[in-house]
């Protein structure tokens, strides 16, 4: 007897509803637990429910979470070949994107590049600009991390002229770092601004201003007595009562001022 989200009878027991399985999925692909996920993905296969392009994106994800790009590729190349009789298993951009952070992670560029080029035609639904964004960023990580740096820096470049703004601290943010680190000033291609008059060839120690000439502040003076001072400097250090410095305050930090 077959009763809809539930499927019943398989060696005298009853298996449970698909949405659990999935949950199960979930649970085992972040504890990456890669034993119970395989165990799971043989007993959703042989038993009677239906698997659908949910049920696979799952199987994928927690293949993944798992660190077992392998186990995934496996279940992506299924759902494609599935997908040419039964176009609702058509995968949606989100699993190509999850494959590709995993081959962009091990500098697999030409697996990445791949990918990226069948998103388009293969996936089903729309594809977002941040979608297509990541896409971009993930083919420039697989090629710095294949110590493609070339390859890298162009992609760099077209990244940076489509987009206003990206954070540092962002994925992207740090692999655009590794760019310019292995670029060099000359050879960036985020045109980094250097001053006249400084030679980057110098010690730093030439550009810097002798500790007493920064009048440091008493670290036991009460903040209020001296907010004046953050409005001319937006960082100030801070001396014991031995003239050893023990800080610094950032003015930005001072948001009550």
């Amino acid at each position: 007897m077959k009763l809809k989200g539930m499927i019943i009878l398989n060696s005298s027991r009853m298996l449970l509803p698909t949405q659990h399985y999935l949950s199960m999925l979930q649970g085992l692909g972040n504890s990456q637990d890669l034993y119970s996920v395989l165990k799971i993905v043989v007993e959703m296969k042989s038993s009677l429910v239906s698997i659908d392009r949910t049920a696979y994106t799952a199987m994928a994800d927690a293949f993944l979470a798992c660190g077992s790009i392998d186990g995934a590729l496996c279940i992506f190349g299924e759902i494609i070949k599935q997908a040419g009789d039964n176009k609702d298993l058509r995968p949606k951009p989100h699993l190509y994107l999850s494959i590709m952070r995993a081959f962009a992670t091990i500098g697999d560029f030409d697996m990445v590049r791949r990918l990226k080029e069948r998103m388009w035609p293969d996936s089903v639904g729309s594809i977002s600009r941040s979608a297509k964004q990541e896409a971009d960023e993930l083919l420039m990580e697989a090629a710095i991390n294949n110590n493609q740096v070339d390859v890298a820096r162009r992609l760099l470049r077209r990244i940076v002229n489509g987009k206003e703004h990206f954070s540092w601290r962002s994925r992207v943010g740090l692999v655009a770092l590794k760019v310019e680190t292995l670029s060099g000033f000359t050879n960036s291609p985020l045109r980094p601004h250097v001053f006249p008059q400084i030679l980057l060839n110098d010690p730093v120690e030439k550009y810097m201003i002798p500790f007493r000439e920064s009048r440091p502040l008493g670290a036991d003076l009460i903040l209020e007595n001296v907010a004046m001072r953050f409005l001319k400097d937006s960082a100030v250090p801070l001396v014991n009562d031995w003239g050893s410095c023990v800080g610094i305050v950032h003015s930005r930090d001072c948001t009550k001022v």
